[in-house]
């Protein structure tokens, strides 16, 4: 079958001496086999990426193992998204929370909900919002907005580090994904409603706050932007906010046979180890 061919040229390319070694660069040779592994996964479970050229297929992989961030969707780290004939790299939530805990110089990072009922307070002092416990309290597991706040770790000599933080409302939230999502109101022939911000609205809402939060004020490794910024540079083929916001489970890859199964006929009879590359 197509299919079957197009798996196994593939995985010959991506298993090559060659293709090994540049990966070996980047995550490590104890690492390098395990994470191609994780890429023919997703290639092998994907039936568009599997029509992808294999260029864009190891472009992508790539970047995401430069960013180190694992392409194997369960994780939500980061995912080979197909289109057309071109795969290309999104970063995801998990992903991009990831990268800017393991610089090491954040105390917490975090984004939670307010609830219908619930109150903020902005100081007028310092800048930042906090919850008011005086002033309101929960009455519905209704989402009015999102809170996002992360503080650095204190620089020697301070007793507290930079801290910042970003509050929004779910009104101001979809007027942002109304602005700059390209498939806000998307529809399909039925006229249903299939964009992210319509079908899943609290997660677009909570990736927006922290994308904006850590983007605007954080810190992120200064080559690991430099390969975002990369990334926020491919053709405007696919819709970033669309997909960054796929969690692990709306993520799972169409696989159609045991990964055992899969793994055995790209030339991997045990199974693989999961790359460590946090």
């Amino acid at each position: 079958m197509e299919q079957e061919k197009a798996i196994v040229r593939v995985s010959k390319f991506m298993r090559s001496e060659d293709t090994k070694a540049r990966f070996a660069e980047v995550v490590g040779t104890h690492n390098a086999g395990a994470y191609i592994s994780s890429v023919l996964l997703a290639v092998a479970g994907s039936d568009s990426l599997q029509k992808c050229t294999i260029e864009s297929i190891y472009i992508s992989a790539m970047r995401a193992a430069t960013l180190r961030l694992s392409v194997d969707p369960s994780t939500g780290q980061a995912y080979l998204v197909p289109f057309k004939d071109q795969a290309t790299l999104i970063v995801g939530y998990k992903g991009l929370h990831d990268m800017a805990v393991r610089t090491g110089k954040y105390r917490f990072i975090n984004v939670g909900p307010i609830f219908e009922g619930e109150s903020i307070e902005p100081d007028r002092i310092s800048g930042l919002v906090t919850m008011d416990s005086i002033g309101g309290h929960k009455k519905s597991d209704t989402v009015i907005g999102w809170l996002g706040a992360f503080e650095m770790n204190p620089e020697k000599g301070q007793k507290t580090g930079y801290a910042h933080t970003l509050y929004m409302t779910c009104e101001e939230l979809q007027a942002h994904g109304k602005k700059y999502s390209k498939t806000y109101g998307r529809k399909n022939k039925d006229g249903v409603h299939t964009s992210k911000w319509q079908t899943d609205p609290p997660a677009m809402e909570k990736k927006t706050i922290l994308r904006l939060l850590l983007r605007r004020w954080g810190y992120l490794d200064p080559a690991d932007i430099q390969t975002l910024e990369a990334i926020d540079d491919q053709p405007a083929i696919v819709d970033v906010d669309e997909v960054m916001e796929q969690t692990a489970v709306d993520a799972k890859v169409e696989v159609k046979k045991e990964e055992a199964q899969l793994m055995a006929e790209l030339g991997f009879p045990e199974e693989p180890e999961q790359p460590a590359l946090v």
